[in-house]
């Protein structure tokens, strides 16, 4: 609701197939679209491949409406996003 009211959309992007972006969207009733990226573009253009092969990086990312990244935090641990959420919104909030 927070990121809604800094006019903010968030989406995740999962390096899977359409079935199982949707499976994970449904098991976990995200309030936002889940992608589906089956050949790992988006993972590979941002140095998120995984480490020691099995654990997957992640990156939270804030783009503003003209396409420009403004705020990039990369990780290992997958949990991080919700340390950093308040960083992603002061960024989201800083382009409003």
């Amino acid at each position: 609701d927070a990121m809604k009211a800094a006019g903010a959309d968030v989406i995740v992007i999962l390096g899977d197939t359409p079935d199982r972006a949707h499976h994970y969207a449904e098991s976990l009733h995200t309030p936002f679209p889940v992608l589906a990226d089956p050949e790992r573009d988006v993972y590979i253009r941002f140095g998120l491949e995984k480490a020691l092969l099995v654990i997957q990086r992640t990156a939270s990312l804030v783009v503003d409406r003209h396409g420009v990244i403004r705020y990039i935090k990369r990780a290992t641990n997958p949990m991080t996003w919700l340390q950093e959420s308040r960083e992603l919104l002061e960024a989201a909030r800083a382009l409003g």
